[in-house]
């Protein structure tokens, strides 16, 4: 089976949680029997690629698109009419039986058999969070996407669910995906020049982590609050992610309830950086309103580092029981689960246990067999 994998809808920028679950796919084609990848991509994102391909992978880096100016190659671009600055390569996905969308977006358009990761449908679920135009387009190009997709993955049950009631995709055509980590890269127990690390990051000595991009939903004004109101105001509270130039409003707010010298924001920090983050952490909290799946739970718990999280949406189905719960519409509430998880090390030892067992049952493996089942359904369907 030949399998055309586009990722010209990639923003350049952007190399988050999405990105993870990409490139450990692409890792796993190794064997040709099983399917070979046309990889449509950018020159940038072959070489960020390049040394996590699969042996059965062959990368096609698109050309780039000279016509227009940068204004009208932005509106096609939200139009789905083509990618950001580049055009397929000549002869990519020429003999592909099936197409897939990993970033959702069907760019570029073609007739082959779709399969189409819906990563979330938070503008359906938290309309709010979006301006009407920024709805409008994620309910044409997302919802529209999954509609016509011979066949859509979901990375949690709850997300296939939300698929199913909400855009009337047939329950046999929305398969579940669940990310895994690294355990390579995400495990316990300390490596070498660890502490020397975070020394020369000058972090607290006992901090309470969250890697969180700055968007609403993810709640750092209410994690805030909930920090103010702890009793252990040895605490700090070390922030990474994307800041969205909604940074100075959070070092604001920190300032207004009198946590200046107790928040630090890293920003996006080295994927090496992470998980070393994790392992000296007191805990991760983990306040986020909505998940499609919720990367950071599972990666702390392979760290061995106790996590607190809000349960909602997919993140039950990430920690199970092996996770305090936090009520993300009351800082109060969490504030006292923060407090009993800093002030308890029996406590965290018993999460740090559970959490390994949890995150154990994870695995990319698992995620690569269910997308080549994806593309064998997706090519049935195609013939019929």
């Amino acid at each position: 089976m030949r399998v055309a994998i586009s990722l010209l809808s990639q923003d350049e920028a952007q190399y988050t949680g999405t990105w993870t679950a990409v490139r450990e796919l692409l890792r796993r084609f190794s064997d040709p029997r099983q399917a070979t990848v046309d990889l449509l991509c950018t020159a940038s994102t072959t070489a960020r690629l390049r040394p996590d391909l699969g042996a059965a992978v062959r990368p096609w880096t698109a050309r780039p698109l000279r016509v227009g100016s940068p204004r009208v190659r932005r509106v096609a671009t939200l139009a789905g009419v083509y990618a950001p600055n580049a055009w397929p390569p000549r002869g990519a996905g020429q003999a592909a039986e099936v197409v897939h969308y990993p970033l959702t977006l069907p760019v570029p358009s073609c007739a082959l058999p779709r399969v189409v990761t819906i990563h979330d449908l938070q503008h359906r679920d938290l309309p709010g969070n979006f301006s009407p135009a920024q709805r409008a387009w994620r309910g044409l190009m997302y919802d529209r996407a999954a509609r016509r997709a011979a066949v859509v993955i979901a990375h949690s049950d709850y997300t296939r669910g939300r698929v199913i009631d909400l855009l009337g995709v047939p329950a046999d055509r929305v398969l579940t995906s669940h990310h895994a980590v690294d355990q390579a890269t995400f495990r316990p127990g300390f490596g070498p020049g660890e502490a020397e690390l975070l020394a020369e990051l000058a972090l607290p000595d006992r901090y309470i982590l969250y890697p969180a991009s700055l968007w609403p939903h993810k709640n750092h004004a209410a994690l805030l609050e909930a920090l103010s109101a702890m009793r252990d105001t040895s605490i700090s509270l070390v922030l990474t992610g994307a800041t969205f130039g909604r940074e100075v409003e959070l070092r604001a707010s920190a300032a207004e309830l009198g946590l200046a010298g107790r928040v630090r924001h890293l920003g996006l920090v080295a994927s090496d950086l992470l998980p070393v983050l994790y392992r000296h952490a007191v805990a991760l909290a983990f306040p986020s309103s909505y998940e499609g799946f919720g990367m950071p739970p599972l990666e702390a718990m392979a760290c061995g580092c106790p996590v607190a999280s809000s349960l909602g949406t997919s993140l039950r189905e990430v920690v199970g029981d092996a996770a305090l719960g936090l009520d993300a519409g009351d800082p109060r509430q969490m504030a006292g689960v923060l407090d009993r998880l800093a002030g308890d090390e029996q406590l965290r030892g018993r999460l740090r246990a559970a959490g390994l067992d949890r995150a154990g049952t994870f695995s990319w493996d698992t995620a690569h067999a269910v997308h080549i089942e994806a593309y064998r359904l997706a090519r049935a369907l195609g013939r019929r």
